[in-house]
């Protein structure tokens, strides 16, 4: 019988501590096979704050592209859950109307295309600051403000309405605790 889909994602999620991560691999050969760079926990993980993640999240500037190059690699389209699934990993198209545009640049990390630190930020602050079902996302900007680390002047690289907020999270994570 097979393991059930959560064990599966663990293990997926967890390669990410190994010395030859798994699911960077298959980030790497997904990216390669679409050209489209990943933005979510692969990101944040790549960008310097080392959490787990158990899914794909690839931003695709043209979808039906995106789509076709997924299917090509063997990757099957669940409806249910709006997502594709390749080796047992969930992978999600994420669009300009979830970014609010295109990065303005990408990189090579670790063998996977990756958009800049300042546009994951960017794409990290509009979704967790509009949609508080989104707090993850927030707190991704918050480990990535300690980890990297990140200060104020960072914020000259976000967008003129998302600077303010970037800067109170700089003062609240580098406030004395008590």
């Amino acid at each position: 019988m097979p393991a059930p889909r959560s064990v599966l994602l663990d293990r997926w999620a967890m390669s990410l501590f190994s010395e030859d991560p798994e699911l960077l691999k298959l980030a790497g050969r997904v990216t390669d096979a679409t050209g489209a760079p990943v933005l979510g926990g692969i990101a944040v993980f790549l960008h310097g704050y080392r959490r787990t993640t158990q899914d794909i999240d690839l931003y695709a500037q043209d979808p039906d592209r995106t789509r076709a190059s997924l299917e090509a690699m063997g990757a099957r389209w669940v409806p249910e859950s709006r997502e594709f699934v390749l080796e047992g990993v969930p992978i999600q198209l994420v669009t300009d109307r979830e970014t609010g545009g295109p990065p303005e640049a990408t990189e090579e990390r670790q063998g996977v295309l990756v958009v800049s630190l300042a546009d994951l930020v960017r794409t990290k602050l509009r979704a967790g600051l509009d949609d508080l079902n989104r707090a993850r996302d927030v707190a991704d900007v918050v480990e990535l403000i300690r980890h990297v680390p990140l200060d104020k002047r960072f914020a000259a690289r976000l967008p003129k309405e998302q600077r303010a907020a970037f800067e109170k999270l700089v003062e609240a994570v580098r406030a004395p605790r008590d």
